[in-house]
């Protein structure tokens, strides 16, 4: 089922990081000038927590203990709005990977060969 409704505030956030590339809490900071969210910068770290919670894969890039910039991993998984588009994973299947059994006699006469 696709939620409607109002825009929740990682949503927001998604959006400014729909492009892939590494974005700066100041460029985040930027969009959210002069709104009512304008603090968003206070809880920006649990707002990158619920992006991870929705489907999102974010890379924090850092310049020691400092976050200088965030970059969503999987941009193609979220719609323009910022809502996560679970509808692509529905109807796929795991996928089973079954490895190669090798006998021991065969190992062991290899190792005495060499």
């Amino acid at each position: 089922m696709i939620r409607t409704g109002k825009q929740n505030r990682h949503e927001k956030i998604t959006v400014t990081l729909l492009s892939g590339r590494p974005v700066s809490p100041a460029e985040i900071a930027e969009v959210f000038k002069g709104t009512d969210q304008e603090s968003v910068l206070y809880r920006l770290s649990t707002n990158i927590y619920n992006i991870r919670l929705d489907g999102g894969v974010i890379k924090v890039h850092k310049s020691g203990r400092s976050v200088t910039a965030y970059q969503l991993m999987n941009p193609q998984d979220f719609d323009t709005t910022g809502r996560y588009n679970r509808a692509v994973y529905q109807n796929t299947k795991p996928i089973v990977v079954q490895t190669p059994v090798v006998e021991v006699e065969t190992v062991e006469t290899e190792v005495l060969a060499a």
